[in-house]
């Protein structure tokens, strides 16, 4: 195994289920997502979000979370703990190589694809923003970005 599988393994074996969330549906029966419109603001509250979450504000993070999403994490302890255990694997943001906001299974999502100071490729970084509300968060290398909406 190369030392590149054997990170990214370990680092996605350290990022929760949850925060893995936004996977397509096996179901082809699934019903059809409601789409939110992106507002404008989801760039800006992107990078307020990571900014929190880089600097362990889980309780801010926790504040603007729907209650679905603040129910699945259980606490901004927990969340913390998890995101420490991402950053053991991956070290710190080095670089920002994009940031943008796409349409994903009918929801906005701000995406920061970054250099990390020990991770062998850039990480993305996402957040499913509704209405300023945080309904996702996602962490994957970037090369294994999910699928955007078609119609971009």
């Amino acid at each position: 195994m190369s030392v590149r599988t054997f990170v990214l393994a370990a680092v996605l074996a350290a990022t929760p289920a949850l925060l893995l969330a936004q996977s397509p549906s096996a179901d082809p029966a699934a019903p059809v997502p409601v789409v939110h419109p992106k507002v404008g603001n989801e760039l800006e509250l992107g990078r307020k979000y990571t900014g929190w979450l880089y600097t362990t504000q889980f309780d801010s993070l926790f504040a603007h979370m729907s209650e679905e999403m603040s129910t699945s994490m259980e606490s901004p302890d927990a969340m913390a703990e998890q995101f420490f255990q991402f950053t053991s694997q991956v070290g710190e943001e080095t670089a920002v190589v994009a940031e943008t906001v796409v349409m994903r299974k009918g929801n906005p999502q701000y995406w920061r694809t970054a250099d990390f100071s020990m991770a062998p490729e850039p990480i993305m970084i996402r957040f499913v923003i509704v209405n300023g509300e945080i309904r996702g968060i996602g962490i994957n290398p970037a090369s294994q970005a999910p699928p955007i909406d078609p119609d971009q």
